[in-house]
């Protein structure tokens, strides 16, 4: 275990430029640039944009050139010397398209793009809420674990002192053999301890490095989130306005209702424009002919039987539409939820930091008077382990309470779709579009 906090340890000073302390807001504006999960989704949300262009296309002029050109040599099967007959052909053509009628197909296949992107943009958005909660999580758990191993090594130190002074006061015949037993087998305990700490530390560190893209290197205490919500009902308004988890639905809701219109489509007229110009020749060579056409028309298609698949595939759509709208009800009851659980979890997390707070304040008055009552014989040995390991479960308390808030903050505002990325020193923080890839 120690061999493997040496090659974090070492594997964190092989990275450049990790010497200087990261705040919260640097490790997020990191993971972002650097993430390979929020990359792809990226990626994905460039792709989708491209089914509106797509969908457009149907609607605009469609323009073609085609052109072709042989040479056909014929030979005399009766006299092979006579002179082989050579007959050139050459043609070209132009054809030009406009729908002038689609039933709004056009229209319907645009809603239906507009609606995926908003989807893609709410899933994009969701895994950005995502990641920085994540971040946040890593974050702060590096420095709790970081806490804890401090605190398990002040611990150990406190008991190496007392086993020493125990051993003197047995020396001198103030104490017992089993009062130093029981010093060194706390000791013992806490050194199995930290042992532990920094495992739990170690793995902190690789969840943190998954994330972020680089080691910690000396965490700063996360400021206070700002923007939270002042009471529960504006935690929930704001769900409501700007979850990602909402607005993914709502807009599934939408491409469901276009994909209707849209296989609806499918079974009705379509009118359109054509032109076209054609030129050809033949037999060039011996003064051939050619010949040009020019054709300008109006093709209109009125489907009469397609054997029932328009209509299956509009009864499907509509099946899909109503699943569609009972997944936004379900997206609504599960943010309610979460916003709620979160604006308690909030709430707890606060005021377990008071309580610790005070607990620490309580434990090292105690532990500090309990040991000089020792020195002077007031106490006895068990009194003081007892009083060191109270202290120690205050100061982890405390860590977890401190860790526990940092992550509630942001855990309410990633539940209303509100997380975003803090200004680093002297920079602003990037633009939704910028998050975005456009």
């Amino acid at each position: 275990m120690r061999g493997l906090i040496a090659s974090l340890v070492a594997f964190a000073a092989w990275f450049p430029g990790t010497t200087a302390a990261d705040t919260l807001g640097e490790a997020m504006v990191s993971a972002v640039e650097s993430n390979p999960t929020l990359a792809a989704q990226r990626a994905r949300l460039r792709a989708t944009r491209e089914t509106l262009p797509q969908a457009w296309a149907e609607a605009l002029p469609q323009l073609s050139i085609t052109g072709s050109a042989a040479v056909t040599d014929r030979d005399s099967p009766d006299n092979p010397f006579l002179e082989t007959d050579n007959e050139e052909n050459w043609s070209a053509s132009a054809n030009a398209s406009q729908l002038l009628f689609g039933s709004g197909r056009v229209i319907a296949s645009t809603r239906a793009a507009r609606a995926q992107i908003r989807g893609a943009v709410a899933d994009y958005d969701q895994a950005l809420q995502t990641l920085l909660l994540d971040v946040t999580r890593a974050y702060a758990d590096v420095r709790q674990a970081q806490q804890i191993v401090g605190a398990r090594e002040q611990t150990v130190s406190n008991l190496t002192r007392l086993v020493e002074y125990a051993q003197a006061q047995f020396d001198a015949g103030v104490v017992t053999r089993t009062d130093v037993a029981q010093s060194r087998a706390r000791l013992a305990q806490a050194r199995t301890l930290l042992v532990q700490a920094q495992g739990q530390l170690a793995a902190a560190v690789q969840a943190y490095l998954r994330l972020v893209g680089r080691p910690p290197s000396n965490l700063q205490p996360p400021p206070r989130a700002e923007g939270l919500p002042s009471e529960l009902e504006a935690a929930l308004e704001r769900a409501g306005r700007s979850s990602p988890v909402l607005l993914g639905a709502i807009a599934d809701t939408e491409l469901a209702d276009a994909n209707v219109d849209v296989a609806a489509a499918q079974g009705r007229p379509r009118i359109t424009l054509e032109a076209g110009q054609s030129l050809g020749g033949d037999d060039l060579s011996s003064g051939g002919t050619e010949s040009s056409t020019d054709s300008v028309g109006v093709r209109a298609t009125f489907p009469l039987f397609q054997g029932g698949l328009v209509r299956s595939r509009t009864r499907q759509q509509r099946a899909l539409r109503s699943a569609a709208n009972l997944d936004l009800a379900a997206a609504q009851r599960a943010v309610q939820e979460t916003v709620t659980n979160s604006w308690t979890a909030l709430a707890s997390a606060r005021a377990s930091v008071e309580s610790a707070r005070e607990q620490v304040e309580a434990a090292e008055l105690a532990y500090e008077g309990v040991r000089l009552e020792q020195e002077t014989g007031l106490r006895s040995t068990v009194e003081v382990l007892d009083q060191e390991q109270d202290l120690l479960n205050a100061r982890l308390a405390l860590a977890q309470a401190e860790r526990d808030l940092v992550v509630a903050e942001r855990a309410l505002l990633a539940s209303t779709g509100s997380l975003t990325v803090p200004p680093t020193a002297g920079s602003e923080p990037p633009s939704d579009d910028q998050l975005r890839g456009r």
